[in-house]
């Protein structure tokens, strides 16, 4: 069954739809999802940031003090080798602060400096806007019941992963 597609740019392009609706619906999640980040980069791109530097900035803001890599990286869903990567990019920037936790010297602790608190109170309305842009096309029961259907799909990951966890020890 064919269906149109819309390339950067807007413009539509044909293509058959995937046999299985599953395998269908699984590869529109991914793109959209690909496509909201770009816009979402574009955006903080502004002001100097990325769209996961902004996350970070968001992540130790609203987490609990003390805030520690793995905290951010449960929060953004990114294992926490990678979240260090994207937070010694944001030490060198001047963004946030990275000292040794007194209590586990092996842990790390971060919190925003004067300049990371700034840049997430400039990039903040813009990324709003952006989400404002981006969901006006649903009602508010809509939203609700998008945000249900992601959370039963980000339990059902959760639980894929940590099976295959379990499954390699």
């Amino acid at each position: 069954m064919a269906s149109m597609q819309r390339r950067e740019g807007g413009e539509m392009t044909k293509g058959k739809r995937a046999e299985n609706p599953n395998l269908e619906t699984f590869l529109a999640l991914h793109r959209t999802r690909d496509l909201l980040f770009r816009c979402h980069d574009r955006v903080v791109q502004k002001f100097g940031l990325t769209a996961e530097q902004y996350t970070v900035l968001l992540a130790v803001k609203f987490l609990d003090d003390p805030v520690r890599a793995t905290d951010i990286g449960g929060w953004m869903e990114r294992k926490v080798n990678s979240v260090s990567m994207i937070v010694d990019r944001m030490v060198r920037a001047g963004l946030v602060d990275r000292t040794r936790d007194l209590p586990d010297r092996r842990e790390v602790r971060v919190a925003l400096t004067r300049k990371g608190q700034k840049a997430l109170e400039q990039t903040t309305p813009g990324v709003m806007k952006l989400a404002d842009e981006m969901l006006s096309p649903l009602k508010q029961q809509d939203h609700r019941t998008l945000t249900r259907l992601l959370d039963r799909l980000m339990a059902r990951a959760h639980k894929h992963l940590s099976a295959k966890t379990r499954a390699r020890r």
